[in-house]
């Protein structure tokens, strides 16, 4: 038990991760149809192939880079 009162960083740093995951993988998505779209896919199989990757590109980008993920995104879009 932690006697400070204060937050364990162990499961501040997890749930960090976790909702930077879930915002980018949900980004990733919506941004997958725009891809699945341009890409032109010619199997519904393919069409969620594409989506999957881009969520889970955009998913780790956004845990690992944090707020200049969304920033670098900002701007290009």
């Amino acid at each position: 038990m932690n006697q400070n009162n204060q937050p364990n960083p162990k499961n501040d740093n997890r749930a960090q991760f976790t909702a930077r995951f879930g915002c980018g993988f949900i980004f990733g998505i919506f941004f997958a149809f725009t891809l699945g779209f341009v890409a032109d896919a010619q199997t519904f199989t393919a069409l969620l192939g594409i989506i999957f990757v881009s969520a889970v590109i955009c998913g780790l980008l956004s845990a690992a880079f944090g707020d200049k993920f969304w920033h670098w995104l900002r701007f290009w879009i």
